[in-house]
């Protein structure tokens, strides 16, 4: 006969789900980001991120303005060469919003870029980066 102490069973389950609630709300807290906006030019971009981690990195982008579009990429800093894309969205249309995830290299630094169709596209570009 095994004797099963309920309390201590329920005690140790409230115990690790506060703990695993505790790893993942601090792995979401590493997370930095910036963001661009375009307005009456044709690009902007965001500074530069150093990558913390290889996972959990993404770019959005939003077209805030109307009759033009918008498209947000994710850049990787190169030096000596063009900057890589590693992200970017489909062309927006006016209200239309679009993320794209890509996997970053630690401690590589990337950028958000927003560029539109005229000088008279507005919009935006959210980039982070674990």
């Amino acid at each position: 006969m095994v004797i099963v102490n309920k309390k201590r069973n329920k005690k140790l389950l409230v115990i690790g789900a506060a703990l695993s609630l505790s790893i993942f709300i601090s792995g979401v807290a590493g997370a930095k980001s910036k963001v661009a906006y375009l307005s009456g030019s044709t690009s902007n971009e965001t500074g530069t991120i150093t990558a913390g981690a290889t996972t959990g990195a993404s770019i959005k982008g939003g077209n805030t303005g109307a009759n033009t579009t918008v498209r947000a990429y994710g850049k990787k800093v190169i030096n000596y060469w063009p900057d890589s894309t590693v992200a970017s969205t489909d062309w927006l249309n006016p209200g239309k919003e679009q993320t794209k995830g890509f996997t970053p290299t630690k401690g590589e630094k990337y950028y958000g870029l927003i560029t539109g169709q005229t000088s008279s596209s507005n919009g935006y570009v959210k980039i982070t980066v674990n």
